[in-house]
């Protein structure tokens, strides 16, 4: 069944060499484009135990009630239990009430998150097919598609949202925003987007480095604030953030991540907003750059709320699909730009090689062979125990410390 994935690569490798260096409007680029995206929602939606994140979903759709009736109870029920947003809950109720098929809430998934992006793709990009390589080969395709579902629905207003902001659609902004938080509180963290006004440069970059060090060194003292402040109150959001406080990375973590979200991703994105050439797509990539740059500074220094990064990671992608196009037409700091390449592919390659003991299994397994509905094998649930040794098990992580 992985032939599928060969075929989406093959495909996006061929229409990236004939379709991506043609820089005006193009009816064939544009029918191939939403001719892959259709394939990559059917990717996901026609798949059975793709993730591991999925299996949680699964077990959640299968105690939602049948009737919509009275459902009301039950959101709040969600809410407070599992910390569940409503849109997300209500949807999950009316799917099950209609169709009784995670399979359809799956696809639906696929549909939003996926149509969205590739929405924005036109928006930024004339490397629509590099973009959608790079986006499948990072496995940001699948966290989106089966490890962050409520996330990735949330992500979609998101992208939407941005977009308004930047084009002078407030309007577009304030709508999207508060349907992103009805499915995913972590959506709030946009409502910093606005006040990225400041304008990254090489100086920047290194002074992103010596605050994320210096938020990092005082991370136990900041997480334990958090912690006693929140620890008298009751509630699945609140044991949430109780969760993802009691972490934090030793030095070796602080310096993978330092890489990962901050060094390679600033200097990939900041190279090209300096090439680019039309004003208005400059003024808005380098807002994308400050907030990608903040958020990376979060990320490095608190690594309980590194998903937040997740909000800045498409239009990274996309600039990472420009950056790799460019590559060596520019002369200019060959060497840096190669060398963030490089750094880029090891750490990508350090995430599909995270090793969990237990199960013997890696973290591309999650992803790999491709599982069908067609044909739903029970051996998948591995997938699941993997998952479980990830969250659960995380002592054994040298990356990561608990917070004293």
């Amino acid at each position: 069944m992985s032939i599928f994935y060969l075929i989406f690569i093959g495909l996006t490798i061929y229409y990236s060499i004939r379709y991506d260096g043609i820089e005006e409007y193009d009816q064939h680029k544009q029918h191939r484009l939403w001719l892959m995206c259709g394939y990559l929602i059917c990717l996901s939606g026609f798949s059975y135990g793709l993730g591991a994140d999925k299996f949680a979903y699964m077990q959640y759709f299968e105690e939602y009630p049948s009737n919509i009736a009275g459902s009301g109870d039950y959101i709040w029920i969600e809410f407070m239990l599992r910390g569940h947003m409503p849109l997300w809950t209500m949807i999950n109720i009316f799917i099950k009430s209609v169709f009784g098929s995670f399979y359809v809430l799956q696809f639906f998934v696929s549909i939003v998150i996926n149509i969205a992006v590739c929405y924005i793709v036109t928006k930024y990009t004339h490397r629509y097919f590099l973009f959608l390589l790079v986006y499948f080969l990072t496995l940001q395709y699948f966290i989106f598609n089966t490890e962050v579902m409520r996330e990735s629905i949330a992500q979609a207003f998101v992208l939407i949202g941005m977009y308004g902001w930047l084009n002078g659609k407030k309007w577009l902004y304030i709508v999207s925003i508060p349907l992103a938080v009805s499915f995913h509180p972590s959506a709030l963290t946009v409502l910093i987007f606005p006040f990225m006004k400041y304008r990254i440069s090489r100086n920047t970059i290194i002074y992103g480095v010596i605050l994320a060090f210096l938020i990092w060194l005082l991370s136990d003292v900041l997480l334990g604030k958090v912690m006693l402040s929140v620890a008298g109150s009751q509630g699945a959001m609140v044991q949430k953030i109780l969760f993802y406080s009691i972490k934090a990375s030793n030095i070796f973590g602080f310096i993978r991540a330092l890489f990962t979200y901050l060094i390679f991703p600033c200097i990939i994105m900041y190279v090209v907003v300096e090439n680019e050439e039309n004003s208005e797509l400059k003024r808005q990539k380098a807002q994308m750059l400050t907030f990608a740059f903040v958020l990376g500074i979060i990320a490095c220094s608190f690594t309980g709320f590194v998903r937040l990064y997740n909000y800045t990671r498409i239009f990274y992608l996309i600039m990472l699909g420009d950056f790799i196009y460019t590559l060596f037409k520019q002369k200019d700091h060959l060497i840096i730009r190669l060398s963030a390449l490089a750094g880029t592919v090891f750490v990508t390659a350090l995430l599909y090689m995270t090793y969990y003991k237990t199960t013997n299994t890696r973290f591309y397994d999650f992803f790999y062979p491709y599982t069908c509905i067609l044909n739903e094998d029970k051996s998948v649930f591995i997938r699941e125990i993997a998952h479980n040794e990830a969250v659960f098990v995380e002592e054994e992580d040298d990356n990561v410390r608990d917070i004293k």
